[in-house]
């Protein structure tokens, strides 16, 4: 099980939405930090729920401003037809246009009538998304701060551990500086007291 996930169904951490509201939270999914955080560590599955719950609730405002688009312009159309037929319909009595008329105008109506229906969703759809936004927010202050505990541990262990090993190379460096010493001490000394002839012998023999 990812650790994240793991931690995060332990802990439960409870946050005050109201002070949260309050602040100027940027839309996280679009938000260049917050993809930062997931670049290492992978999302958890609430995560990954909640951001899917924040993008089609951005899908549904985009779709519902062009249907609105779209039916305000069919609505304006059907208008324009109803004043290009009115001569035609009532002057000529030609049934044809009035009924052409009579059909935009119902159309005008549906329209009408599911306008009022869009500006309703779209009045409570940015609460939605706020509310959503909060919740991606609360998820993803659960998940990273398992990573900070964990993280903050971790490095704790590799200090007592680069430390460890920090003192074990200033012995191995003392080590072999008096190694080092001794092998050149008495290289010279019998170099000075054998001749380089002898010398060269017996390293022959005792140093392969």
């Amino acid at each position: 099980m990812n650790l994240l996930n793991m931690f995060a169904k332990k802990k439960k951490i409870e946050f005050d939405k109201k002070v949260l509201r309050k602040n100027d939270i940027s839309l996280l999914i679009v938000d260049e930090r917050w993809n930062a955080l997931f670049k290492i560590e992978e999302k958890t599955k609430t995560i990954i729920e909640c951001e899917e719950k924040l993008k089609d609730l951005l899908k549904e405002q985009s779709r519902l401003f062009n249907e609105k688009k779209e039916i305000t312009h069919a609505k304006k159309m059907c208008m324009d037809r109803i004043i290009k037929l009115t001569d035609e319909a009532y002057e000529k009595n030609n049934p044809s246009a009035l009924k052409e008329m009579q059909d935009c105008q119902k159309e005008i109506t549906r329209i009408n009538e599911r306008l009022i229906a869009i500006e309703r969703e779209e009045e409570i759809i940015p609460d939605r998304i706020k509310e959503a936004n909060l919740e991606l927010l609360e998820e993803t202050v659960k998940a990273v701060y398992v990573k900070i505990r964990t993280g903050q541990k971790r490095i704790d262990e590799l200090e007592l551990e680069i430390e460890t090993l920090r003192n074990r190379l200033k012995q191995c460096i003392s080590e072999k500086e008096e190694l080092s010493e001794l092998v050149t001490n008495a290289y010279s000394y019998f170099h000075d007291l054998l001749g380089g002839e002898e010398l060269e012998r017996l390293d022959k023999e005792f140093l392969p």
